[in-house]
């Protein structure tokens, strides 16, 4: 749908004849689905003003919410693989308490002190 505007009728309703039809405007606007009508008014000698927008476009589709991240996989309750480096302090926890730390040693580190842990163990 395309709007179409017409100075000389601001107000109140108009009929302008084009060559494909008659269009009605209302208050100066005009709604116009038919492409053959748009190009017509086009063609309306200039006294009338009209004035022809081009059709609005749809906005985009938002971004995909991203995937969940996987909560890891665990074998008798230990986790097979290390957390997300953006896993919750307490997954962290709990990958380190089972990988033979203290649960409440683990605690007190901080989670990147968690992370730093891991990455030292991954190189041994």
């Amino acid at each position: 749908m395309v709007a179409a505007r017409c100075e000389r009728f601001p107000e109140g309703e108009a009929f302008i004849r084009t060559t494909a039809g008659i269009v009605l405007f209302v208050d100066g606007v005009a709604e116009v689905e038919s492409p053959e009508l748009v190009e017509a008014l086009r063609e309306v000698p200039d006294e009338f003003g009209i004035s022809v927008e081009k059709p609005s476009e749809p906005p985009p589709p938002p971004p995909p919410a991203p995937a969940p991240e996987p909560e890891p996989e665990v074998v008798d309750g230990v986790p097979v693989e290390r957390p997300a480096q953006s896993a919750s302090k307490a997954a962290w926890i709990e990958w380190a308490a089972s990988h033979g730390m203290d649960r409440d040693q683990a605690d007190d580190l901080t989670k990147a002190e968690l992370i730093e842990l891991a990455d030292q163990l991954a190189k041994e």
